[in-house]
């Protein structure tokens, strides 16, 4: 869709894939680019597999991306499942660009410590955690990071209005078609689940975000998405 879309309004794509900024595993990250043909896309194989990228990093790329798209007047679609990449861009959350405690990440803390001490630290926040967070290392040790700032700065934003197109099927058909992309790309058949596992965490995510305008990729849509987008 993404592709269509670029070649009727003269577009370049921007990956918001966390998986695809890392060089290599092309077929298991599904870069797809056997089929991206001579439409640009940015922020594929930006890093090495053992470097460190974060959510800040990819925002500050992709606001370079955006601002060189437009330039040439071209239009910027931004596409992937990264919750988090996509949120970040379009509501410039402050949070993501609080630097990482590489002390506090190393040293091996067990849950009950890193609870014990967010909450010496932030009572509040830490209530305010489920319990799946509170039994996630990494999330209480970013919940601590975040708490140890004082006063994080709003990040750079970008003066553009952004239209976010969120597209929808069947569960079943969606699943159908993971299995055989999964046999297509002769990926080792485990990956079907892990796969069908991050839609699923995909589609709850982008469901509870605002601002999306819906399609069901069953019915005809592209005419209807073209209209939203011409001026």
């Amino acid at each position: 869709m993404a592709l269509a879309l670029a070649e009727e309004f003269n577009g370049e794509l921007i990956s918001a894939d966390s998986r695809q900024v890392y060089i290599g595993n092309d077929l298991e990250t599904g870069k797809d680019k056997d089929i991206i043909g001579n439409i640009k896309i940015w922020l594929l194989d930006v890093v090495k597999a053992d470097e460190d990228f974060s959510v800040s990093q990819w925002r500050k790329l992709a606001h370079e991306a955006i601002k060189d798209i437009l330039s040439r007047d071209k239009l910027p679609i931004v596409v992937g499942g990264s919750g988090l990449y996509i949120k970040a861009l379009v509501q410039n959350l402050p949070d993501v660009d609080i630097p990482q405690d590489e002390k506090l990440r190393n040293s091996n803390k067990s849950v009950s410590e890193l609870f014990d001490y967010l909450k010496s630290i932030d009572l509040a926040k830490a209530e305010s955690l489920n319990n799946s967070d509170r039994n996630n290392p990494r999330r209480l040790v970013r919940a601590i990071e975040i708490a140890q700032c004082p006063s994080p700065k709003l990040g750079e934003g970008l003066r553009v209005r952004y239209l976010q197109i969120g597209l929808t099927a069947p569960k079943q058909y969606l699943e159908e078609k993971i299995r055989k992309r999964v046999i297509k790309r002769g990926l080792d058949p485990s990956f079907v689940q892990k796969e069908i596992n991050i839609m699923k965490k995909q589609l709850v995510w982008f469901k509870k975000q605002p601002d999306i305008v819906w399609f069901d990729i069953m019915e005809p849509c592209l005419e209807k998405l073209k209209s939203l987008i011409k001026p």
